[in-house]
């Protein structure tokens, strides 16, 4: 029971989508506990990782969760099981490169341009994030659940 506790935990501070994908899948991530442990664990380590980054504030902190999430849609991608989710992930490679590619540029602006681009941007990885981590809840889920199909 700990180790739902502790996932749910991560989901609410993850966002609201991930919140709903943990809560679909509810009763899988009860089964998986008792059956699979090791992938509960994994799936926590993955969003408390976001959750790590989020503590950072300013362009560090944004390009730390960029980093964070980049790492997660290249797990997504080599995991795809569908074309249609290869392709979604290829599309939230190339939004968090643009957003990448941009934090350096925010820090030759003044304090108050600065201070309202991070804001911005925070909020598109926000955006970004919540889709992404949902999908990962997804995808680990999914992977357990064939771990366990597998098992005699």
């Amino acid at each position: 029971m700990a180790k739902f506790t502790t996932l749910i935990r991560w989901a609410i501070l993850s966002g609201p989508v991930v919140v709903n994908a943990v809560q679909r899948y509810g009763p899988v991530i009860k089964k998986m506990i008792d059956s699979n442990p090791d992938a509960v664990s994994t799936l926590s380590g993955k969003l408390k990782s976001y959750q790590d980054a989020r503590q950072k504030k300013g362009v560090p902190g944004a390009t730390k969760r960029v980093e964070v999430l980049r790492e997660q849609v290249t797990y997504l991608y080599a995991s795809a099981n569908t074309p249609a989710v290869a392709e979604q992930a290829t599309e939230w490679k190339q939004q968090l490169a643009k957003i990448d590619a941009g934090l350096p540029l925010i820090e030759v602006m003044t304090a108050k341009e600065q201070k309202r681009k991070v804001k911005e941007i925070n909020a598109r990885i926000d955006t970004l994030a919540g889709d992404i981590l949902a999908a990962v809840v997804e995808d680990d889920i999914q992977d357990a659940e064939v771990l366990d199909d597998d098992r005699p």
